[in-house]
């Protein structure tokens, strides 16, 4: 009878373990899943301002291209005028 009772502890033992291992198997996993999902987040959120920024950039690059190009028309009208003089 002794003998079953040791055996049936370190069975149970062995099975605590065994379930025990699995659990913080999954814990872990899962924390790793929330860590990354958290990175990710984190990287949608800067690249959201990101590209919010280049836009900007390209609008204000296309204003100064117009600027570019209607002084370049003025310095032309200017270089003609000292021209004909």
């Amino acid at each position: 009878m002794e003998f079953w009772v040791t055996f049936l502890g370190y069975f149970i033992a062995l099975i605590v373990g065994v379930v025990a291992f699995f659990v913080g198997l999954h814990k872990s996993r899962s924390e790793v899943l929330h860590t990354m999902q958290k990175s990710i987040s984190m990287l949608v959120s800067e690249n959201k301002k990101l590209t919010e920024e280049v836009i900007d950039l390209r609008k204000e690059n296309r204003e100064l291209h117009r600027e570019v190009g209607e002084l370049n028309r003025k310095l032309e009208n200017v270089k003609t005028i000292t021209r004909t003089k």
